[in-house]
């Protein structure tokens, strides 16, 4: 079984391209948390996959909480591995993630990651530009073979994971600054608007509503995955002031 967690498609595709090649089932996190579903019973030998994209060199929040809560019956040292889209390297991601899941007794064997459009527009516009996101997503195939490849060998190769340049240092530096920030204030629509509730419908943390035919965000913390922007069809939602001539991406696959 795979559990993936995605806000712009590219976890999503890197899931899905890794399910179909392996016979797996895939889980939603994003709807495993909505509908507090986090018990599943694994069939003798059957792998453990967890697929998401790397946030400031650490895991995505939803994600942690997600780990924190899993339950797996009939777990007997199966194969559990994580896949991390990134648009550079991933720090200490892996030992963050090894760390949760051996507080509930699960151990995780190897970490594989794959470079992929980088779209965290709050700090920067896309990172990626236009022009050179299908090269990458193009780069992305065969490295992404190869972790099927070694996933079907149950092999635990770390030199698929491209951790960076001191890569605990990275995330004991970065990492802070995403886990107490994610603050909701910020995001608001603009006229354009036309309440369609795609927002609505795509937000994992379930933390925008609608009132008067338009979003509103529940105050507090989500966990920045950047869906609602970058899904809006219309380009209304912005967060503070930096956003609004920034670009969107969606992974075109999904």
């Amino acid at each position: 079984m795979i559990f993936y967690f995605t806000g712009t498609g590219n976890s999503q595709y890197l899931a899905q391209k890794i399910a179909a090649n392996t016979n797996n089932n895939l889980y939603s996190i994003a709807d495993c948390m909505k509908k507090k579903k986090f018990t599943f019973k694994l069939e003798k030998n059957e792998a453990v996959g967890i697929v998401c994209p790397i946030y400031f060199w650490g895991l995505p929040s939803i994600v942690a909480n997600f780990i924190n809560q899993i339950e797996l019956s009939n777990y007997s040292e199966n194969y559990i591995y994580a896949a991390f889209s990134c648009g550079g390297s991933t720090g200490a991601t892996d030992r963050m993630l090894s760390k949760a899941l051996r507080k509930k007794g699960y151990k995780l064997n190897v970490a594989f990651s794959v470079i992929m459009p980088d779209n965290y527009i709050i700090m920067f516009d896309l990172k990626t530009p236009d022009d050179k996101i299908a090269p990458i997503l193009k780069n992305a195939e065969p490295a992404i073979d190869k972790i099927i490849s070694s996933i079907k060998d149950h092999s635990t190769d770390k030199s698929m994971l491209n951790r960076g340049f001191l890569p605990i240092l990275a995330t004991t530096l970065n990492y802070p600054v995403y886990k107490y920030g994610r603050k909701t204030k910020p995001f608001h629509v603009t006229s354009d608007c036309t309440g369609c509730e795609i927002c609505v419908n795509l937000c994992p943390c379930e933390m925008i509503s609608m009132e008067n035919n338009l979003p509103v965000w529940k105050q507090g913390k989500c966990t920045q995955c950047l869906a609602c922007i970058h899904h809006c069809p219309v380009q209304a939602i912005q967060y503070g002031k930096k956003t609004y001539k920034r670009g969107r991406y969606s992974n075109p696959n999904i």
